[in-house]
């Protein structure tokens, strides 16, 4: 059963406490859509709304939660799947999973139609054209099919790759017909991750003393700690399984990852996925780590040229998200500096 990761296993509509107008809308358009699936109109419903006197609108195909990280969407995007679920059947799943099914995507739709009336779909991401074009064929024919799509994204519709990259059909879709479609609400707020308490810690600066301090909480911690530098992580993501890893990884109490640097996509890619998987875990490892500069640095949409670069930048900024969630930072001077009094 695909069902919400543990850390929003209790999420409610109640316990979501919206901060921002947009935000407040966006719980007031998940409650709305719950409530229109819950009870869909009947005849005298329809009538009214024939006649122009229907209270709500009748619901679209779907709703689309889009806005910056920490915003609070998969909190709603798991509310409405606990709203919902079992009285419709729900199937929730992070997109970067519904990629790796290996079904041709009318088959996949297919497959899932069969057991679900609603597809919760968390994270859509925008970073590969190819996946693009799948994604618009499982949500089509999943449309067909009487399956409902609730989704959440950092991206708007429009700025999906495949606009730039794709064919005249994915083009119209996404950027005429997918809001007639789908409703979307845009989520506006401050990352709240960054006002949780912080298990962990992280040291950034010049890479020796960086080390030093790691090496030092590593040697007095009391549990079972994990030390890896990031170059072994990165060896280990490329040869092993990802989910024998991730269960190597969460097995430690605290895991200590020395000299995180990013080289380009590809090391951000596989590092996103560690992070991601780690971030919702049930019993995650306390994360520490060392690196020259603090990850909001590490990759910047700005500064890359491509369209898919800058699609995984964009993508990034929650692995950034998390990591600062999940340690606290500490900058360390060089050893020759004086430090600020």
């Amino acid at each position: 059963m695909y069902t919400p990761p543990a850390r929003f296993a209790s999420a409610t509509f109640a316990s979501f406490h919206p901060e921002t107008p947009s935000q407040q809308q966006a719980l007031r358009a998940a409650e709305a859509f719950t409530r229109r699936l819950l009870h869909p109109p009947g005849f005298r419903d329809r009538l009214a709304a024939w006649l122009g006197r229907a209270p709500e609108s009748p619901p679209r195909h779907g709703l689309y939660l889009v806005g910056p990280v920490g915003t609070g969407k998969t909190h709603l995007l798991a509310a409405m799947y606990h709203a919902l679920h079992p009285t419709l059947p729900c199937a929730f799943l992070h997109s970067s999973r519904l990629f790796r099914l290996p079904d041709h995507p009318e088959t996949l739709a297919a497959r899932l139609a069969d057991r679900y009336r609603v597809l919760c779909l968390d994270e859509v991401e925008l970073d590969d054209p190819a996946n693009e074009a799948r994604l618009v064929l499982i949500l089509k024919t999943l449309e067909r099919l009487g399956v409902t799509l609730l989704a959440t994204s950092n991206v708007e519709p429009e700025k999906f790759l495949s606009v730039s990259l794709g064919n005249d059909r994915f083009r119209r879709f996404l950027t005429e017909e997918f809001r007639a479609r789908y409703e979307v609400i845009v989520v506006r707020g401050e990352d709240y991750r960054q006002r949780l308490g912080k298990p962990g810690r992280a040291w950034i600066g010049p890479p020796e003393e960086a080390r030093a301090r790691l090496r030092e909480a590593f040697e007095n911690d009391p549990g079972r700690a994990c030390w890896l530098s990031f170059d072994e992580l990165m060896e280990a993501a490329t040869h092993t399984e990802h989910t024998r890893l991730l269960h190597r990884l969460a097995d430690c109490d605290s895991l200590y990852l020395a000299d995180i640097a990013i080289d380009g996509t590809d090391t951000a890619l596989r590092l996103l996925r560690i992070i991601d998987d780690l971030y919702l875990h049930p019993h995650p490892p306390r994360l520490f780590f060392s690196a020259a500069t603090p990850p909001e640095a590490w990759l910047r949409a700005g500064e890359t040229h491509g369209l898919l670069e800058r699609g995984i930048a964009e993508k990034f900024a929650r692995t950034t998200s998390r990591l600062t969630a999940l340690c606290e930072i500490e900058r360390v001077p060089a050893a020759d500096e004086t430090p600020a009094s």
